[in-house]
């Protein structure tokens, strides 16, 4: 009896284990985190950017405007797509400010004001993860300001007209992504805007155009 009941308790020391082995865990599943997206130029964005621009005036504004300085503050709206490293877009700009130049002699006193000028550009940079490096070029156009003073012959002339340049422009810059949405940019822009003409039915009719550098500065929200 005693040799019967060992048997027993040993046979059931190895059947209990074997019985809680194939019993369902009580315990959840392992949790893993997502990885957090990865960051991408694709999409669109918004911003406002503020520039200081100067260069000269040519055709006949060089006699009577001379050479030209300013600031101008605006907004700008976008597209990037990236495939890779390399970001291609398309970018456009509208600013409004007062890039003037006078060169008063002669008795000819005159000044050419640019108010308003805007752009539609393509860009193509080359992205090291937040720090997008690009080139940019495409249509400009500006609103040119006229006033003029003219006392050296009778009768004398007081007049004022504007005029509206088309041109092209070209340029570089970089930008830094700040985070997932906002982003920094520095840029370097050469515009000319070539010529039209000015003080129409007037002794002093002149054909006018400006050749400008800006160094812009701009911040931008991306969707």
């Amino acid at each position: 009896m005693k040799r019967c009941a060992l048997a027993v308790l040993a046979s059931t020391a190895f059947v209990v284990p074997a019985l809680g082995a194939d019993l369902p865990s009580q315990g959840g599943a392992p949790y893993y985190a997502p990885p957090p997206p990865m960051f991408t130029w694709s999409g669109f964005y918004v911003g406002a950017n503020a520039s200081f621009a100067f260069g000269r005036y040519t055709s006949g504004g060089s006699t009577f405007f001379g050479n030209a300085d300013g600031g101008l503050f605006g907004i700008t709206a976008g597209y990037n797509y990236q495939s890779g490293p390399l970001v291609a877009g398309i970018e456009g700009d509208l600013d409004f400010g007062g890039v003037s130049g006078t060169n008063p002699g002669g008795g000819i006193y005159a000044t050419g004001t640019i108010n308003g000028e805007g752009s539609i550009r393509a860009r193509f940079g080359y992205t090291f993860n937040h720090t997008l490096i690009y080139v940019t070029g495409g249509y400009t156009g500006a609103n040119l300001k006229g006033s003029l003073v003219d006392v050296s012959a009778a009768p004398n002339l007081f007049v004022s007209q504007s005029t509206f340049l088309n041109g092209f422009v070209i340029g570089g810059g970089v930008e830094y992504a700040l985070t997932r949405n906002i982003s920094v940019k520095a840029e370097y822009l050469f515009s000319d805007y070539g010529s039209s003409g000015l003080f129409a039915g007037t002794r002093d009719n002149i054909g006018a155009g400006l050749s400008l550098s800006t160094f812009r500065a701009g911040i931008n929200y991306h969707f």
